[in-house]
């Protein structure tokens, strides 16, 4: 069958992209951390995943589709993973499970435990994990190409055994898209179209839909469930062309960006969708799906918005949610978190537990299982194939690509720390072909070398670049990239501070504990209590600085407050009616519940009020920010005060 044209940019093999510098040391830290080790981090991780016809549900008995779900996280995350450092330890882990669903075929053709196939009643879900687990399949066929792989894979499809159309059982649709892609197989085109259509029909008031992704109400939806569905349009349009599926993506996604999306990249979902608010936070699992999905929406549309956004996230959000050495996770993180422990938790889901706490596990396991794909999906989208012959270098950090014809394309830099990006050319023979590079949105000035000599091109903010020339071996672009600290509003009259793709927080020193009564850690992988040992309660003192930004050498261990390579002073001064929320006994709520949590509650607090900014005679001094990623406990979205105010004012505290 003849493979079909598609629209858009295209994913390129893991196996030709090579991370390195602190890219590499982020994946090997993984690697030495949860992602080859998350049997520590109990049930589900410490079962033969989907080796096992039906994973037990512990004490209620039966058996469900989210342990595979979360397992599935976890092999997908952890094969991609091995390709990119290729680490055969993991690619071996990952691959137990691959080789054993696709060699234990039932006679109709379905692939995986027994449990998926005949579970009912479930919300309509049970087919939703082998989206997550044939993602793995599909990374794998990067490194085992396989026809009977892609066989099997459609005869499980059309084994006909249940329902694609419900919940997130259409994301299945990326998969049969994927199949289309490569084999041109028809049926699975229209297999696609169909789930799709029916699930338009079949749930519609859920915020996914093309009605009314298109509309503009505001999406109150399960905030990981809206992330995997959000994206389908983008998918279909790649293999359709239909333009109204690619136009609902992107109007999701710009209301995800106008109602829920906080400074560090990710839109605002403890569970549900939220809106923009002081203490906000998000899933871990909302880091990954976000990225990913933002992922097919840059290959869809070639708008380097998108690739802002993916660093964003990915320099910010993702390493503020986990340890620098990648022991440990938050379910929940946030802008502005000044206390992480066991009854830590403002959110309204799981208030007053360990939600907020770095711990292996710190409540439901999709998090600890999803974790492992984010890093991994920004770094399989940093290079993509034009779709003409050519490579685009779609986001930026350390790494190189075999982009065929003997041709090599290194970027040297120490981005997002740095502002010079290198890129270099290797071939064996000059070679005529399409280069593309970005101009991210935030960089107004940017200017280009080529071979030393100024790059005679429009550098317009927010764009893509081509260059269509012949290039030889050792040629070099160099980007330059130059930022300036700038102010962004934030909810209840506070404000961010951007420097290019980083958000600037104050690290706040913690008192750093181990829980020993967490079954799922240990000494190697604790839970860590983490509470404020220093000063966090600043409000910023207007002026803000432009410019003034230290930049230190960068080392292996960026995301450590004590390492980090940015650093800015700016004026700030103590509020001191801003403090923790402390309550001893919290009365809980949930239709007709009602519980009881007692102990040592602290609550990260909401900004202060103005009241409490208009203090006489408070002293301006000066604080350190440091990139978001390099914090644990943090002030994000700081009060803000006026230099002159604060001097006149004279009201109580």
């Amino acid at each position: 069958m003849a493979v079909p044209a598609l629209r858009g940019w295209r994913e390129v093999s893991l196996t030709r992209i090579r991370p390195d510098g602190w890219l590499r040391s982020f994946l090997e830290r993984q690697r030495d951390g949860l992602t080859g080790h998350l049997e520590v981090a109990g049930y589900p991780f410490n079962t033969r995943g989907w080796k096992e016809d039906a994973i037990p549900l512990g004490e209620r008995g039966g058996s469900g589709w989210w342990p595979y779900e979360q397992y599935a996280y976890w092999v997908d995350g952890q094969l991609r993973c091995g390709l990119l450092l290729d680490d055969a330890t993991l690619k071996r882990k990952a691959r137990e499970q691959i080789d054993h669903v696709l060699t234990h075929p039932d006679a109709d053709g379905y692939l995986g435990p027994d449990t998926l196939k005949t579970l009912r009643g479930e919300r309509g879900s049970e087919r939703w994990p082998h989206a997550v687990f044939f993602r793995a399949i599909m990374a794998d066929y990067d490194e085992r190409p396989s026809r009977r792989t892609l066989q099997k894979l459609i005869r499980h499809y059309l084994s006909d055994t249940a329902t694609h159309e419900t919940t997130r059982n259409v994301c299945n649709i990326e998969v049969m898209a994927w199949l289309y892609e490569k084999t041109g197989d028809r049926r699975m085109l229209n297999l696609a179209r169909t789930a799709y259509r029916n699930f338009q029909k079949r749930e519609p008031k859920n915020a996914a839909t093309l009605n009314n992704m298109l509309s503009r109400a505001l999406a109150r939806e399960h905030g990981p469930r809206y992330m995997e569905l959000f994206k389908l349009g983008a998918v279909l349009h790649r293999v359709t062309g239909n333009r109204r599926y690619l136009a609902a993506s992107i109007n999701a996604q710009r209301k995800l960006e106008r109602d829920h999306v906080l400074i560090d990249g990710v839109p605002s979902a403890t569970e549900h969708l939220r809106g923009i608010y002081s203490t906000a936070g998000h899933e871990t699992c909302m880091i990954t799906d976000y990225l990913w999905s933002l992922g097919h929406l840059l290959t869809a549309t070639r708008d380097p918005k998108y690739a802002d956004a993916m660093e964003r996230i990915c320099f910010n959000a993702l390493p503020g949610a986990v340890t620098p050495d990648f022991r440990a996770l938050q379910y929940f993180s946030g802008p502005n978190q000044v206390v992480a422990g066991p009854q830590t938790n403002h959110h309204p889901h799981g208030m007053a537990s360990a939600h907020m706490s770095y711990r292996p596990n710190p409540a439901t396991e999709c998090c600890p299982g999803n974790v492992h794909r984010a890093m991994p999906a920004y770094i399989g989208r940093m290079w993509l194939d034009d779709g003409r012959g050519g490579v685009v270098a779609a986001l930026y950090g350390p790494g190189r690509i075999t982009a065929g014809r003997g041709l090599t394309i290194t970027q040297e830099t120490t981005y997002p720390f740095g502002e010079r990006v290198s890129f270099l050319f290797s071939c064996r023979r000059p070679a005529r072909f399409r280069f593309t590079f970005r101009v991210p949105g935030w960089c107004r000035n940017a200017s280009a070398t080529w071979n030393g000599k100024a790059l005679r091109r429009q550098l317009r903010a927010g764009s893509f670049v081509t260059l269509d020339r012949e290039f030889r071996d050792g040629d070099q672009l160099e980007l330059n990239l130059p930022r300036e600290v700038r102010s962004v509003r934030g909810p209840e009259n506070g404000m961010g501070l951007l420097w290019g793709p980083l958000v600037l927080a104050l690290s706040i020193r913690a008192r750093r504990t181990v829980e020993t009564g967490d079954a799922r850690s240990n000494a190697e992988f604790p839970a860590w209590t983490m509470e404020p040992d220093a000063p966090w309660n600043y409000a910023l003192v207007r002026p803000f600085p432009r410019t003034g930004v230290e930049i230190r050498p960068v080392t292996d261990r960026p995301w450590e407050s004590e390492h980090a390579p940015i650093r800015l002073r700016v004026p700030a001064c103590r509020v001191p009616g801003w403090r923790l929320v402390r309550k001893k006994k919290l009365v809980l709520k949930w239709k007709d519940k009602e519980w009881v949590r007692e102990g040592r509650i602290l609550f990260t607090p909401p900004l202060p009020g103005k009241e409490c900014l208009c203090q006489n005679g408070r002293r301006v001094e000066f604080i350190e920010l440091v990139p978001y990623g390099a914090t644990r406990l943090r002030i994000a979205w700081f009060p803000v005060a006026d230099r002159e105010r604060l001097q006149r004012a004279s009201c109580e505290p």
